[in-house]
């Protein structure tokens, strides 16, 4: 049997949430967990590490790389705290005695605080990639698809398919809170979910962080999806959000508001259409086994171009026609 590893990088935003993420992977057999976290950051991830028997490693930047070296299980996944591997790959990676493998993300997302929880969620299959590698091939550990000597077998999103990464992206308004609502310091170098994003240098711009427009785009989408059961069960530690809730500078709930109308007046800029053609492209995406997909820029180019068509006398005319159709609906 082989042994299995992953490398994550963690916040303190992540922290009513780690104690799943550590007990989900647990029980698919991971022996190890390789966390970085930024020098003198992230406290309350590194209580609960402590309590789990992990060691947490330090890096400026949280470079995924600073671990490679110290890796020794045969196989190992760089993956973010709200990302989760399927029950059956490590099986199927022991069957097939392969060097890498490329998944899709599996989506799901809400800003209903309940959601994390339910039992009951839409999915959304997109083909940003993580990765899983042979240890003994590793070249280079990365955040999507780690670099192999590529002397193996090396499978795509073809098979992968068939063990999606489920990516929850937004655990509920608490955690856009967490994550936007300035009560956890992002000690990334980079964080490119807070990048601010104009769409159009007038006084009728629309400006906000880019995790806002991935949000709202994926809410959207998932409006088309059936309800389906959540094959895995989550737990979300209370004591630990109301912990970081009581950090927030003015009212929490006036900050949740604030954040869920930013989400919804971009959802507004998105066409319907743009969204049905975006689905049926996405699965044809899927079906080429492309290498990568970036989400975030796919999703920002859809967006800058409904803005403009919505400015233009078709967009009106467009915005007109639903309305009046929704009236009668």
């Amino acid at each position: 049997m082989s042994s299995f590893a992953i490398a994550v990088r963690v916040f303190d935003g992540e922290a009513p949430y780690l104690q799943s993420f550590i007990d989900h992977h647990r029980r698919l057999g991971v022996d190890s967990f390789y966390p970085v976290v930024a020098p003198g950051a992230a406290p309350l991830c590194r209580e609960i590490f402590a309590r789990n028997g992990i060691a947490f490693h330090e890096s400026d930047g949280q470079r995924i790389s600073s671990v490679q070296d110290l890796i020794r299980e045969d196989y190992v996944a760089v993956i973010d705290a709200d990302e989760y591997l399927h029950p059956d790959l490590f099986s199927f990676l022991d069957q097939e005695k392969v060097e890498s493998l490329l998944m899709p993300w599996r989506l799901t997302a809400s800003m209903n605080d309940g959601f994390f929880e339910a039992p009951q969620k839409r999915f959304f299959v997109f083909p940003q990639i993580k990765s899983i590698v042979k240890t003994s091939a590793l070249h280079r550990l990365r955040l999507h698809a780690s670099a192999t000597t590529g002397s193996g077998r090396c499978l795509g999103i073809a098979e992968g398919q068939q063990f999606p990464v489920q990516h929850y992206y937004l655990r509920g308004l608490d955690d856009l809170l967490l994550k936007e609502g300035g009560v956890v310091k992002r000690t990334l170098a980079q964080s490119s979910g807070r990048k601010e994003v104009n769409l159009n240098a007038d006084a009728n711009s629309i400006d906000f962080p880019s995790r806002h427009a991935r949000v709202a785009f994926l809410l959207n989408v998932l409006k088309s999806m059936p309800d389906q059961p959540d094959p895995y069960s989550m737990s979300l530690d209370r004591s630990m959000l109301d912990h970081l809730r009581d950090n927030v500078e003015g009212d929490p709930e006036a900050a949740k508001q604030e954040l869920h109308d930013s989400v919804v007046k971009i959802q507004k800029v998105y066409r319907n259409r743009t969204i049905r053609r975006e689905i049926r492209a996405t699965q044809q995406l899927l079906a080429a086994d492309p290498c990568k997909v970036s989400y975030q820029k796919r999703v920002l180019k859809l967006l800058r171009q409904d803005f403009q068509f919505r400015r233009s006398w078709l967009g009106r005319l467009e915005h007109t026609r639903d309305s009046l159709l929704m009236h009668w609906t």
